[in-house]
């Protein structure tokens, strides 16, 4: 009996999957547990499996497609067995089947739709760009994995060649990483480092009114989607203090001049600022909760851990430090530094961005004085927090030098009331401006 190969919901926020990659021919073997395919979700490029064993009798899904959760991909069975009551079902009144093409549209027209500009990467860049380089722009493919009207000797993409012309770039002296040996556009990239050379940036697609058509990646659309609904469904209030954060700055000097000394990762403010957050929630519980309509219910969490935003090419990511208040400085600076890294290379598992109960978002390291943000769902509040700046305060009658710094605590008025915030606001504060007790 023939079996529909449909498309998981990878993630708590996937809502579609765009197929980046076929890993696996038709008509070949495959077994349960077997890699088909690679997806792209909303936060991550995935692997997709198998749990069955068979033939893969149909690719129905196109590399560049988006799919929604529970479409079909592929078709595995018995080799020469009868698949057409399978697309039946998901074609209905004969309109294409989930995942494929409109009439008109080929595939390598699905896959460009989802390119997107050009970018240098570093050698730790995921699989993503080459497998949608390989889906929009790849030439016919003759039975030696050479590039049709080509040398067969050298695999490159047309990419690739083009930017190897345009700065030249002797082909034959580039080890390619793709398949089989195949130079991308990555290769060609680090060839130029190594020259010396700055590789520019692919234009977008030009409209012929004078603008550049950007492509929306899974990520945008669900930045938007989910943000979208934060600010639309969720009465939004908002609180901001400015901190004296002079103590703050004597204790993290001190505090990295005994890391380096001991070899620990040194603390950033934004660590600091982590920690009092995190102990503050513990001693105000309500803030640390979400609000679940459909389940009829709020939930306050006995765990308590913090999202720290991350800003990378495709948008923004939100890994987690579990358990924050129970973690002492150099273990949440450490954690910090690791997540924070491997979210700006697209290599964090979805785990490690998922089950946060409140969330952090600094922009002052950007140099911005203070701002507003929107909540992460489905925390009921979130921490935005401006740059340190030297200003004049008055302190015993008398104009001195200070340096403060400006936060603001969005928060969902369904969950967290006013005298709510603002307690959760002052202990934020009294923590950086008494370091120490965070130690106690």
């Amino acid at each position: 009996m023939a079996i529909a190969v449909e498309m998981p919901k990878m993630s708590d926020t996937m809502e579609e999957g765009v197929l980046v990659s076929w890993l696996v021919e038709e008509g070949a073997k495959v077994s349960a547990g077997d890699i088909i395919a690679q997806v792209e979700t909303d936060k991550a490029t995935m692997d997709l499996e198998v749990y069955d064993d068979g033939v893969l009798l149909k690719r129905v899904s196109q590399e560049g497609a988006a799919v929604p959760i529970g479409g079909l991909i592929a078709v595995l069975g018995e080799e020469g067995e009868d698949i057409s009551d399978v697309l039946a079902r998901y074609r209905g009144d004969g309109a294409p089947g989930k995942g494929e093409p409109e009439p008109g549209k080929s595939a390598p027209d699905a896959a460009e739709s989802k390119k997107e500009p050009e970018s240098k990467k570093g050698p730790g860049e995921s699989k993503k760009e080459e497998a949608r380089e390989q889906a929009a722009e790849a030439p016919s493919v003759g039975g030696d994995g050479a590039v049709a009207g080509t040398d067969a000797r050298l695999k490159a993409s047309p990419l690739a060649r083009r930017i190897a012309a345009d700065k030249d770039v002797d082909l034959s002296a580039v080890k390619g990483s793709g398949p089989e040996g195949r130079i991308i556009k990555r290769d060609v990239e680090a060839a130029l480092e190594k020259k010396g050379v700055a590789v520019a940036a692919a234009p977008a697609t030009r409209g012929e009114g004078g603008y550049e058509a950007i492509p929306i990646s899974q990520m945008r659309k669900t930045i938007a989607r989910r943000l979208g609904e934060s600010k639309f469904t969720s009465p939004h209030f908002y609180l901001n203090v400015e901190i004296d954060m002079e103590r703050t700055i004597e204790a993290r000097a001190s505090i990295n001049a005994a890391a380096e000394a001991s070899n620990r990762p040194k603390v950033s403010f934004n660590d600091l600022i982590v920690k009092a957050c995190a102990m503050a929630l513990r001693l105000h519980p309500a803030v640390n909760a979400s609000w679940l309509e459909k389940e009829g219910q709020m939930r306050r969490y006995n765990d308590i851990h913090v999202a720290v935003a991350v800003a990378i090419d495709d948008g923004l990511v939100t890994p987690v430090i579990r358990n924050a208040d129970r973690k002492g400085l150099a273990q949440i600076a450490g954690e910090s530094q690791d997540l924070s890294s491997r979210a700006r290379e697209r290599k964090l598992d979805l785990e490690e961005m998922e089950g946060s109960t409140f969330t952090t978002s600094n922009l002052g390291m950007l140099g911005i004085d203070d701002f507003t943000a929107i909540i992460n769902p489905p925390n009921a509040c979130i921490l935005a927090i401006g740059a340190i700046r030297e200003v004049p305060v008055v302190k015993n009658g008398a104009v001195v030098p200070g340096k403060r710094m400006v936060v603001t605590l969005s928060c969902d008025h369904r969950i967290v009331d006013g005298a709510t915030g603002a307690r959760f606001l002052a202990t934020v504060k009294q923590f950086l401006e008494e370091p120490t007790s965070m130690l106690l």
